[in-house]
């Protein structure tokens, strides 16, 4: 994307550096909007992203504030792996779509670790320590990106009366939770390492307050169709270690494969980007077919303990 003057006059004000020592490059990765890595002479790294998804800008108008929001809120929550906010702006400065610019963090989005016992549990910790929040200034909450009432069973599954029971549950009024801080579309794409620490997690556009489960669901969802389920129990079991006393109900795990499988489960383009080969629809679906047998067996479990 070449720069206008005057989105390089932007840039330039925001970082304190002369206008034509400003470069910007495209970022793998992004998917609802588009991502540029910026650089100036002196070495200053930063990230631009424009909210140039004209649908996505039509149905939450509010966005770039939206993302600006939470980082001020993860920055109150001394949440270091956030990105610090440097300059954002609802109208146009020359890019011809909203514009946020936040500091750039070290490290590498890493989907095949060499002891995925530890990656899972380093993800999972990550995940806890923004729970601790509870942001209770933060002007977003939580609201589901699925709607039951519309789903229908796969034409592609053999196990119809499975999606059957799942569409059911999930047309059950949500579960009332404690609400914290929660990231909304926390998964391995969105989460950094270095040297097998996390040292960042990006994308916090979604971010906002809600029941933590909906996060924990959410990665459980990804880890499930990305590995199988077994590392989805994993993570869930690293989670729990982190957070004593929670206690996860699977009516989020249900709703969040269904937002996943329905029409049908595809692979995610940034897996490619970052390593993850092999993802087919058909082992999608497969994958899909197992964990949503173990959520309702944990399911049926689950009702059972409450009788």
């Amino acid at each position: 994307m070449p720069l206008t003057a005057a989105s390089r006059a932007w840039l330039a004000d925001a970082l304190d550096a002369a206008p034509n020592d400003i470069r910007i490059e495209p970022m793998a990765g992004a998917t609802s909007s588009s991502v540029y890595a910026v650089r100036t002479q002196p070495g200053v790294d930063a990230v631009l992203r424009l909210f140039d998804n004209a649908a996505w800008l039509a149905d939450e108008p509010d966005l770039v504030a939206h993302e600006a929001a939470a980082l001020g809120e993860a920055d109150r929550a001394g949440y270091r792996p956030a990105p610090r906010l440097i300059a954002w702006s609802a109208e146009d400065v020359g890019f011809g779509a909203p514009a946020l610019l936040m500091s750039r963090l070290s490290g590498e989005v890493v989907l095949s670790p060499g002891d995925q016992a530890a990656w899972i549990e380093r993800l999972a910790f990550a995940l806890a320590a923004i729970h601790r929040h509870p942001a209770v200034d933060l002007g977003w909450n939580y609201f589901p990106w699925f709607e039951p009432a519309d789903a229908v069973i796969p034409a592609w599954s053999p196990n119809p009366s499975t999606w059957d029971s799942a569409i059911a549950i999930a047309r059950h009024p949500a579960p009332v939770e404690t609400t914290v801080y929660i990231h909304r579309d926390f998964h391995p794409v969105n989460v950094l390492w270095e040297s097998g620490e996390v040292s960042g997690i990006v994308d916090w556009v979604n971010a906002c307050r809600g029941p933590a489960s909906v996060d924990v669901a959410h990665c459980r969802c990804n880890l499930a169709l990305m590995y199988g389920a077994a590392v989805a129990d994993a993570f869930l079991a690293a989670y729990v270690t982190a957070t004593p006393g929670f206690r996860h109900d699977p009516y989020w795990d249900v709703g969040s494969l269904l937002e996943w499988a329905l029409p049908q489960p595809t692979p995610y383009r940034p897996w490619a980007e970052f390593g993850l080969s092999g993802m087919t629809v058909a082992l999608m679906e497969a994958r899909a077919e197992a964990y949503l047998a173990r959520l309702l067996a944990r399911y049926e479990d689950w009702r059972l303990e409450r009788l």
